[in-house]
């Protein structure tokens, strides 16, 4: 008897989507100068139905390398007007493992010029991009790998198991899971890695 792992059921139309990531591309090529001069960052996530609410689907590697293409030519765009400006400014392009439709296009200058510094944990030069989503326009940017972290704090996971929210197991997991425990303010915080992520610019 054949059985099927429902959790793989092929999605459709691949065609249809592909060309969906140009038209996404194109709606964000300019940089939005009033939201940069508003608020001092701005930024453009993959939007990309139906993948963007899906964070669980399998992507095809190809698929990935169209939608790294596309926010390298965001990132290319962007960095042209930004050079404009003649000020200090981040720009990067981050690129996540696991929660890949989370991969955007990320700037800011003035007042949140280092807001994005501490962003991820444990960046470190890497050569490039893995071999399945490298892309001849990644090759000119250098690139970083880092963790992207969540922090759970003792005190709230205490108030989470007095309302049931959690069991002691499920607790307990969660700070077995910690890469690095802290202290702050008289409380315990549990660093657990969430993503991998590629951080790229020049």
């Amino acid at each position: 008897m054949i059985t099927f792992d429902l959790r793989k059921r092929k999605i459709r139309g691949w065609k249809r989507r592909a060309k969906k990531i140009e038209r996404w591309k194109n709606a964000y090529m300019e940089l939005d100068k009033k939201a940069l001069a508003a608020y001092d960052r701005d930024y453009v996530k993959v939007w990309i139905a139906p993948f963007f609410s899906l964070q669980k689907h399998t992507l095809p590697f190809w698929y990935k390398r169209l939608v790294i293409e596309a926010l390298l030519e965001i990132y290319a765009s962007w960095k042209q007007t930004m050079d404009t400006f003649d000020e200090p400014y981040y720009l990067k392009v981050w690129v996540f493992e696991k929660e890949f439709m989370s991969s955007q296009v990320v700037v800011s200058a003035r007042s949140y010029l280092h807001f994005y510094d501490q962003t991820f944990e444990g960046l470190k030069p890497v050569g490039a991009l893995p071999d399945g989503m490298m892309v001849e326009a990644a090759k000119g940017l250098d690139w970083e790998q880092g963790i992207d972290v969540a922090a759970w704090f003792e005190r709230e996971l205490q108030e989470d198991l007095q309302s049931e929210l959690y069991s002691q197991e499920e607790i307990q997991a969660i700070r077995e899971s910690a890469y690095r425990v802290i202290e702050y303010n008289e409380d315990l915080i549990y660093l657990i890695k969430n993503d991998t992520v590629w951080v790229g610019g020049q």
